[in-house]
């Protein structure tokens, strides 16, 4: 605890003394000091100790953002880490992250995975993607990065398994929605829907999706599109609900959705993984729900 202490005070001090002294946006300071630490900062500190210091000094420039550009809570972020580690159950694992903003979930999520393991995240703000990409090069975390808007044609190879803590909202190009299955007929499209059918079709057969999703997404489906969807690309293997206990309003509640695309001759699990996550912190209850997903996963996927 002193060491993440200690780092996190001289990450925030040195990037609020740029902002400070160089009238720079506290964010592109704190890339510019991650750029400059070396070895005499971090040796003989674990490197789970320094994500994390590098994740608290990242949501201290970002507490007045929009819900929407919030990094995703780092417990949020683990524990889709631990699902992912047991979906893929595969070495060379490649990895896509549409929105991966600051790296947040990303970073927790490769902090659990093989070395060897690589990633490819989009991201439109340039001052998001060149700060994640200094936490990358930092913890020596192999990402290819693309700068630009994740819903429009990426040049990928396919993934194993794609995730995305998905951003609410409309989008606005019109042009590009044309495009996916998921646009509305009437109105803007919702972004939400548009990057799960993107990450989707970016991803191998019988591969997988992890989403952060709003406890309401199939109430926005008032066109039946997403449940057809599911229904015949995609299918949804299992929902878990997170604890209310961790949002300050009963709407701003989600989930993660695990979806799994379709793979000729794949068994269908019998019952998909339905589940209401207890607290993080009581142990016993956690504990036992984290054995019962491992028992469904190593059952019901084949």
């Amino acid at each position: 605890m002193e060491s993440l202490e200690k780092l996190y005070k001289e990450l925030t001090q040195q990037a609020r003394k740029l902002e400070r002294d160089l009238d720079m946006p506290y964010l592109e300071g704190l890339t510019e000091v991650i750029d400059r630490l070396n070895e005499r900062h971090t040796e003989n500190v674990e490197p789970e100790t320094v994500r994390k210091a590098v994740s608290l000094a990242i949501l201290e420039g970002m507490k007045q953002a929009q819900p929407n550009h919030l990094p995703t809570p780092d417990s949020v972020a683990l524990f889709a880490g631990y699902l992912i580690g047991k979906l893929i159950k595969k070495e060379d694992v490649r990895l896509l992250d549409l929105g991966s903003g600051t790296g947040g979930m990303l970073h927790a999520v490769l902090s659990q995975l093989p070395k060897d393991t690589v990633a490819e995240a989009v991201e439109v703000d340039e001052t998001l993607i060149r700060l994640s990409a200094s936490v990358s090069e930092l913890m020596d975390y192999p990402v290819n990065y693309t700068h630009q808007d994740a819903l429009r044609p990426l040049l990928l190879d396919p993934v194993d398994l794609a995730m995305a803590d998905l951003p609410i909202g409309y989008y606005p190009d019109e042009e590009v929605s044309e495009t996916y299955v998921l646009k509305r007929d009437e109105g803007m499209s919702y972004s939400h829907f548009l990057l799960i059918e993107q990450a989707m079709n970016y991803v191998k057969p019988g591969g997988f999706g992890v989403f952060v999703i709003p406890n309401g997404l199939f109430q926005h489906d008032t066109e039946g599109k997403l449940k057809q969807y599911f229904e015949t690309k995609a299918h949804v293997v299992g929902i878990l609900q997170l604890p209310l206990t961790m949002f300050k309003q009963e709407q701003a509640a989600k989930s993660y959705l695990i979806v799994r695309n379709h793979l000729a001759g794949m068994t269908m699990p019998k019952q998909a993984l339905l589940a209401e996550l207890p607290s993080f912190t009581d142990a016993r209850a956690f504990g036992g729900m984290v054995k019962q997903i491992d028992e469904w996963i190593n059952t019901e996927l084949k």
